[in-house]
Formats: C-alpha cells, sequence, structure tokens
C-alpha cells in the first residue's frame, strides 16, 4: 500500500509540472520574450539616446564651463533583461519576493536589453562616465559585475551605486552624483547628459534633462 501512494505522488506532482510547462505565459511577459515590437522599441530609444550624447558631447568638448559629464543608467530591464526570472516566478505559481530575486542575482544569468551593448560601448569611445544607479543591494555587487562581464559590459571605470538599506533612494544617489557628496566624494561633482531607466523612479523631477524610457511591462509602480 505504500508504496503505491508513493507511484500516485509522483505521477501527480509529474503531472503538475507537466501542467504547469503547458501554462501560457501572461501577456506582459511574453511580449518581451517574445515579441518583435519589444526589441524594436528598445533599439529606437537606444539610437536615440546615442543621437542626442553624441550631439550633447560636442558642447562639452567645445566648453570648459561644464562639469565632467557623465551617463546615469538604471540596471534591470534598462541594461540586464531579467525576463527569465519572470518566466521562473509564473510557472511556479510565485510573486516577486526577495528570496527569489536574490538567488536569481546570484546565478547571474540575466541577458542585455536591445541595444544597451551598442550604447555603453558608445559612451565609452566618447570617455564619458557611465554611472550605474540600481535597487539591487549593494551586498550582491560582485554578482552583479560578475554577470556583466559575462555579458560583455563590464569597465572597471564605471561607477555602481547600488542600495545600501531601505533609506538609500535613488533621489539621494542621484544628489550625490550632482553635489559630489557621500560616496560620490573621491569622484567629485559631475554634470548628467542623460538619465536611462524603465520606470519613473530612475529619473528626477526636471524635465530639462534628457530622460530616456525603455518599455517594461512586467513590473512596476502603476
Amino acid at each position: 500500500m505504500g508504496k503505491k501512494i508513493k507511484i500516485l505522488i509522483l505521477y501527480f506532482s509529474c503531472l503538475t509540472i507537466l501542467i504547469g510547462e503547458d501554462k501560457k505565459l501572461p501577456n506582459d511577459v511574453r511580449w518581451v520574450t517574445e515579441s518583435k515590437e519589444y526589441i524594436q522599441l528598445c533599439n529606437q530609444v537606444y539610437a536615440h539616446a546615442t543621437y542626442i550624447c553624441k550631439v550633447k558631447a560636442q558642447f562639452y568638448n567645445s566648453s570648459t564651463s561644464f562639469k565632467t559629464p557623465a551617463v546615469v543608467l538604471d540596471l534591470d530591464e534598462t541594461i540586464l533583461d531579467n525576463s527569465q526570472y519572470q518566466v521562473e516566478l509564473f510557472y511556479k505559481n510565485e510573486s516577486f519576493n526577495m528570496e527569489s530575486w536574490s538567488d536569481w542575482v546570484l546565478r547571474e544569468e540575466a541577458g542585455l536589453v536591445p541595444g544597451s551593448k551598442n550604447f555603453i560601448e558608445f559612451i565609452r569611445s566618447l570617455n564619458i562616465q557611465i554611472i550605474f544607479i540600481s535597487n539591487r543591494m549593494d551586498v550582491r555587487l560582485d554578482a552583479t559585475k560578475s554577470n556583466m562581464k559575462k555579458l560583455g559590459i563590464y569597465n572597471e571605470d564605471d561607477i555602481f551605486l547600488l542600495r545600501l538599506n531601505k533609506e538609500d533612494t535613488k533621489k539621494i544617489r542621484r544628489k550625490e552624483i550632482l553635489n559630489g557628496t557621500g560616496r560620490m566624494e573621491n569622484y567629485g561633482k559631475y554634470d548628467v547628459m542623460a538619465y536611462i531607466g524603465d520606470a519613473a523612479g530612475d529619473f528626477p523631477d526636471d524635465t530639462s534633462t534628457n530622460f530616456f524610457i525603455l518599455p517594461n511591462p512586467m513590473y512596476g509602480k502603476w
């Protein structure tokens, strides 16, 4: 009798896995992972950002009144594509949680958002400082850098301002960049020629700066 029960349990476990794999991904995740529109939009945003940064770089080169220029980028869904994490959550019938997210970051398996690598390489060719502001926790900085090395986009000259704690908002870190304070004290002040992200929180309230927003229907504060 005990053996039959074990066989039944194994059968239903396998059946559950198979049913889960046959489930259709929700539209938001499918759009990011399967659609041509997502790829085209990302490439379009980065192409526009490339053009604007190229034009603005000419003004920096011809003037001595500006601070050192920088481009500020978010990481997740701006540079790093975490759609596989969303796929895995769906098949596990789970929602976002810090434990699974931490495990995902430590796996170092995020991909590249379309257009991001070419843009990063272009900005570096202009000798413009790249600063990453991300709400990934700073304790996982090494794993983040390792993931970026695998993708061929890591550079030791880049500056990373990951989140130290709950109070360490992106607004605070943006001020550190502009004022040369806190973690930016050893780098000095920077003039930000462009902000690139996938959510409103990636940008300051001042709309006079060039903002470039990547599409991300999978998660956000809406």
